[in-house]
């Protein structure tokens, strides 16, 4: 599996992963090879990336911790009740309890799988998607936090709303294609207040732990936050696993002004920021969970091989154990051959680097054709 942008796509590629839009419509199936229609539908809607297989791992298969399924239809949700409050409706709590408990049933249920690679989003859906995404990383930290059930709920719940007062921004801000000018800042950062403004609305109906999540997922624990300005305990802890699943989530998504981070790029800021952005113990939990050299990702090794990650070591996060596809002969390897370097066990290797889509794709590129010369040598034989 390959992370590429739409411009990068060609005739004949097959999509890794179905692509869906908010609204829950198949864009394109899995396993479908492009065509001219694709491509076209592809930048017509915003896409800004899209998995593709690759003929180096065409056996790897990226764990999800939630099902498609209930993505969509917790992202259908957000967006409904997005447009509801922006035309004065009230939110349906009920639905919003609902897929809650659904996300701590899978997120428990998958408590082993480790955060991999985020879904891809149109542009204009980056709101809604991102909200559940925040929502299944909050929970997951809560569950490796010895939560019990109750407080698992009301973290999910809390984590799911609290973007809510972003239905009160103005779409062309949301939406803007760059940067935010200071007056739209201004007014983007008003947001925790506007939701915790609609969500106390339903204080017979919601706990207010769950409304301050939405109140106070801006704070920082050095006090440098917003609305605010609380400082370390002052925010509660469910708003401090809140941010840093927020935080994450919007450095690895596809933004209209900037590309994704990989993993270990995000991982690197988000250790900087411990003790003054995030709460250091929390953090801690939640990087735990971060496979940092994705299932997926092409690696070099500092001894000179190449090598597609299988599998992710909890314990040691930095050292995955990787299927070698090109050999420090600089050869291919098949994947017959099962050729793997297991880095938790073998301490002499290291990943050095982590391939670009440009450096996969001209090996890509060198595989087929190796492929294609062996194929002419067999017929000529």
């Amino acid at each position: 599996m390959q992370r590429i942008t739409v411009s990068e796509a060609k005739l004949g590629m097959k999509s890794a992963r179905s692509i869906y839009n908010a609204d829950g419509r198949l864009l394109l199936a899995e396993g479908v090879p492009f065509n001219d229609y694709y491509i076209k539908r592809l930048n017509e809607i915003g896409l800004p990336a899209l998995y593709i297989q690759s003929p180096l791992s065409a056996d790897v298969k990226v764990p999800q911790l939630v099902q498609e399924e209930t993505r969509i239809m917790v992202t259908q949700l957000v967006q409904k009740s997005f447009d509801g409050l922006r035309a004065g409706k009230r939110v349906d709590l009920d639905q919003f309890k609902e897929m809650a408990k659904s996300i701590v049933d899978e997120v428990i249920q998958n408590r082993h799988t480790m955060i991999h690679l985020n879904d891809i989003r149109i542009h204009d859906d980056y709101t809604f998607g991102h909200c559940v995404n925040t929502c299944i990383l909050a929970t997951l930290t809560g569950v490796w936090m010895d939560y019990n059930e109750k407080e698992l709920y009301e973290l999910s719940l809390g984590a799911l709303l609290h973007d809510t007062g972003k239905a009160l921004i103005h779409k062309d801000i949301l939406n803007k294609r760059g940067q935010l000018n200071p007056k739209e800042m201004t007014e983007m950062q008003r947001h925790p207040e506007y939701g915790f403004d609609i969500l106390r609305r339903y204080s017979q109906e919601l706990s207010m732990l769950v409304v301050h999540v939405a109140y106070q997922h801006h704070e920082k624990c050095d006090g440098k936050g917003y609305p605010r300005g609380l400082a370390r305990e002052e925010i509660h802890e469910y708003a401090r696993i809140t941010s840093i699943a927020d935080v994450y989530d919007a450095l690895t998504s596809d933004r209209s002004y900037r590309s994704a981070m990989l993993p270990h790029e995000a991982y690197e800021i988000m250790q900087a920021g411990s003790g003054t952005q995030f709460d250091t113990e929390i953090l801690k939990i939640f990087l735990q969970q971060i496979a940092v050299y994705p299932v997926g990702a092409f690696v070099e090794l500092n001894n000179g091989e190449i090598g597609v990650v299988i599998q992710v070591n909890r314990n040691m996060p930095t050292r995955p154990k990787v299927r070698i596809v090109m050999n420090v002969a600089k050869q291919f390897c098949s994947p017959e051959s099962n050729q793997e370097q297991d880095l938790h066990e073998n301490l002499t290797c290291f990943v050095s680097k982590v391939l670009s889509r440009a450096e996969v794709a001209k090996l890509e590129k060198r595989f087929a054709l190796q492929g294609f010369t062996a194929e002419l040598q067999e017929q000529s034989g």
